[in-house]
């Protein structure tokens, strides 16, 4: 327990969020030259010492990341670096369709070099969440008309008539398709992210559309849940991964909070105790679960995601339904790898990756990682003081 007061105290918990911040700022990991400026990368290869791609889907994270920071602290350089990002995704990214592309490589060689002709439905309701949310703060006009061209591309093409979310379209061949091979090619519940940005357009616009959709989708992902709570991540073959479950108890919460609704409410807190239910001695929870086999190779992203769910689905009186010790667990797991040990400032602040499915550590200060552990800190910070929950329906990275 004195390990666990050692690691967690607060100067040293605002120290590790400072240095991320700062990270997120002035490492480089946003784009700052020619074409490339304002964009933001998805992480940094140590070994190869150059950024691997530009992935528009963190661009969102980072303009939405930008915001959150903004809101708490007032200062106006976030809201400057996030409008530079969505000054790139509008520039170079949106494709004449309505869709934002997927990803622009810096490293020729990377194995996602396939993405670059795609467009992924989910995230462009990443994108689409930052963009409301940012013309909310700035009123820029660009912002919420291509937010706008945003959601009525996912309406239009990506959803059917069942409201079934088609994953991803192919550029070159102009079609849709899917496969159970990967948990992002496939039509599940993870796709309550596309429900928060088109609630969040819905909320400027007041078209009802927008806001049916976004019920919908919310409607559907739920058949996706089992008794227990497990959102199924791979629906021909039965798995979870925890990284889309989270993302699908975060969209239910964020759209459930929005409207007050209690289904929802519920169902992200029911996917929540599930995660918990199957956290380890170590304090870990499963990355992949399978036909009850369980592998508990940590990837940092969905520790952090977890940790953000449990001060997410509070009771009524803002209490802690996740007990408090099962939370810091997984925190000091996240800050474990966590760069702080370095004077270099590509690195310096960051959070690794984690994890493979196979075991071996990824050592990439990856951007989206940060994101998450920054605001998952940021609420067991702020937790600790006020017993509250400071997060609105679109705060969440």
């Amino acid at each position: 327990m004195g390990k666990k007061k050692l690691e967690l105290n607060s100067k040293k918990l605002r120290a590790s969020i400072d240095c991320a911040i700062e990270w997120l700022a002035n490492s480089g990991i946003q784009n700052s030259i020619g074409n490339k400026n304002g964009s933001v990368n998805a992480w940094y290869d140590t070994k190869r010492k150059r950024y691997s791609f530009i992935y528009s889907e963190i661009n969102g994270y980072f303009i939405i990341m930008m915001i959150f920071l903004y809101k708490q602290s007032k200062k106006k350089k976030y809201l400057d670096l996030a409008l530079k990002s969505a000054k790139w995704l509008s520039t170079y990214a949106l494709h004449k369709n309505g869709g934002f592309k997927c990803l622009f490589l810096i490293d020729k060689e990377s194995p996602h070099a396939f993405k670059q002709n795609q467009i992924y439905s989910f995230d462009n309701g990443v994108i689409l969440n930052g963009f409301v949310s940012l013309y909310k703060i700035t009123k820029k006009t660009f912002l919420i008309n291509n937010a706008i061209k945003c959601g009525n591309w996912l309406i239009n093409y990506c959803i059917d008539k069942n409201f079934y979310v088609k994953p991803v379209y192919e550029i070159s061949e102009n079609k849709f398709y899917e496969s159970d091979k990967e948990w992002s090619l496939t039509s599940s519940s993870y796709h309550t992210k596309i429900a928060t940005g088109l609630i969040n357009l819905y909320s400027v616009t007041k078209n009802k559309k927008y806001l049916n959709y976004a019920k919908k989708i919310c409607e559907r992902s739920l058949q996706f849940q089992t008794s227990k709570g497990r959102f199924i991540s791979f629906p021909f073959r039965g798995g979870t991964n925890a990284h889309p479950h989270c993302y699908s108890a975060e969209g239910l919460w964020s759209v459930g909070n929005f409207l007050n609704d209690k289904k929802y409410l519920n169902s992200s807190y029911k996917a929540t105790k599930w995660i918990y239910s199957q956290q380890n001695k170590d304090g870990k929870i499963p990355r992949l679960y399978f036909n009850e086999k369980k592998i508990y190779h940590e990837r940092i992203d969905a520790l952090a995601q977890a940790v953000r769910l449990a001060f997410l689905n509070t009771d009524v009186n803002n209490k802690l339904r996740i007990n408090i010790s099962k939370i810091e667990k997984l925190l000091i797991l996240v800050l474990k790898n966590q760069n702080l040990k370095t004077n270099n400032l590509k690195v310096k602040g960051s959070f690794y990756w984690g994890k493979t499915s196979y075991g071996k550590l990824l050592k990439h200060p990856n951007s989206w990682v940060t994101f998450f552990s920054i605001q998952a800190l940021m609420m067991y910070e702020n937790y600790t003081k006020t017993k509250k929950n400071f997060f609105d329906s679109f705060d969440l990275v």
